[in-house]
């Protein structure tokens, strides 16, 4: 067996790897690096017209030459975010075989492959359920175990091959308690453990975090408390949040209680919540919801006429220069801040150089306006120290390769399996981006 590592093992993002046995090679997920898409945004250029080796050059997509020459039967994706998926239409038409997805995720990928032009992509595309399994060769069969997330229909993958089973743990997060869906299927993984996990493929994105990250449940109540207090004043009332945290988006419409109107602005806002309208996982009578341009200032000047009467869900949550909020920020919409109006940020800031300095100009325009801010009115969507320990331990893999982060994290995923007894270098392996071993 040979483990590919082509994206994600030096970068919080431009997630994507393999494996191969007997010559047969399956992928995992193909996504983009955020901020350098966000970056292409800010310069003015257009992420569907640039075409793939531009991107590479530009560290906007994985370089996945590495696999050149391979027999790759299938792409399989653990959940629907951008930095998993957003490389699949630039990406995936070379390979010319399945792409396999839960149905949320599949209904992002849909719209990603319309959005480029690539309806003839759509052939390929395979919804799997919770428990389905998928019979691609002899030599792999893949199942999909229920995860909790940020986003629905999150996934563990178990690889059976005919080399032993492979568990690729992309985001996730041990959540008991989640406001939409069900909790991680510890019976399953649990079972797992006990059929014999050879290699298991980890996240680790807040590795350094020495706790369990608070189940969604808490955020909701947070959110509640957040919007009941901000109420407390006749002022305009912004939120913004992970467009794709479709559980998130749901608390904030019923913390309103239907005491103000509820716009959602933004492209993303509209793309994600539309796809999870389709599959009946959110209920859209409760506000509208506006994508374009043109709308999102036809209903700001609404809002300018009466902000204490609007609740306004944005895009903006990291700074990005493009977003709803960061123009209106800038002031260059209709409608502009007053001194005490509120904005409230239920997100955290991912962790890279570029969210970052976005965030920070942001927040400086807003308090150069006298607008309020309520931060961090949220909990995170990734497993945190403790839970990636908790798995571990039930999982009991032979071998342990941890990505989704830069060396730093890497390495110290590393000194967590040296605690559970792993040795570096022999059974859990830093990696770095186009390199592969060999999993004996």
């Amino acid at each position: 067996m040979k483990f590919y590592a082509i994206g994600g093992f030096k970068e919080v993002g431009k997630n994507m790897t393999a494996i191969e046995v007997n010559g047969e090679v399956v992928i995992f997920d193909m996504g983009v690096s955020m901020e350098h898409l966000i970056d292409l945004s800010a310069r003015g250029l257009e992420y569907e017209k640039l075409d793939e080796q531009t991107l590479k050059s530009m560290n906007v997509l994985p370089n996945d030459t590495i696999l050149s020459g391979k027999k790759v039967i299938a792409i399989v994706i653990s959940h629907g975010h951008l930095d998993h998926v957003s490389a699949i239409p630039k990406l995936a038409k070379k390979y010319n075989c399945p792409i396999l997805a839960t149905p949320y995720t599949a209904e992002i990928i849909k719209r990603l492959l319309k959005d480029h032009n690539q309806d003839s992509q759509l052939k390929f595309l395979t919804t799997m359920q919770y428990g389905d399994t998928a019979e691609l060769s002899k030599n792999f069969k893949i199942e999909y175990v229920n995860m909790t997330h940020s986003i629905p229909d999150s996934s563990l993958i178990a690889v059976y091959t005919s080399e032993g089973i492979v568990t690729v743990g992309y985001d996730y997060k041990l959540d008991n308690t989640p406001t939409l869906g069900d909790k991680p299927d510890y019976k399953r993984l649990k079972e797992l453990g006990n059929e014999g996990v050879k290699l298991h493929i980890s996240e680790c994105v807040h590795i350094e975090d020495e706790q369990r990250t608070p189940s969604e449940k808490v955020a909701r109540d947070m959110v509640y408390d957040a919007i009941d207090r901000a109420y407390l004043d006749s002022s305009a009332v912004f939120i913004t949040s992970f467009a794709s945290h479709i559980a998130r988006i749901r608390s904030i419409v019923e913390a309103n209680k239907g005491r103000r109107q509820i716009i959602v602005l933004g492209r993303s806002m509209n793309n994600y919540i539309s796809a999870a309208k389709e599959l009946g996982l959110i209920d859209t009578s409760k506000f509208q919801l506006y994508g374009m341009s043109r709308d999102v200032k036809s209903a700001l000047e609404n809002v300018k006429k009466n902000p204490e009467q609007y609740l306004v869900l944005s895009t903006g949550n990291q700074g990005e220069p493009n977003s709803v909020l960061s123009r209106i920020a800038r002031k260059e919409q209709k409608f502009a801040f007053r001194k005490e109006d509120q904005v409230i940020f239920s997100s955290m800031v991912i962790p890279t150089p570029v969210n970052k300095a976005n965030r920070y100009v942001i927040e400086r325009n807003l308090k150069e306006q006298g607008v309020r801010i309520l931060k961090d009115v949220h909990v995170s969507g990734h497993a945190m120290r403790e839970d990636h320990r908790d798995l571990l331990r039930i999982l009991n893999p032979d071998t342990v390769i941890p990505m989704h982060a830069e060396t730093e994290r890497l390495a110290s995923f590393a000194s967590l399996c040296e605690e559970e007894g792993f040795t570096i270098g022999d059974t859990v392996h830093i990696m770095t981006d186009g390199r592969y071993i060999n999993i004996k």
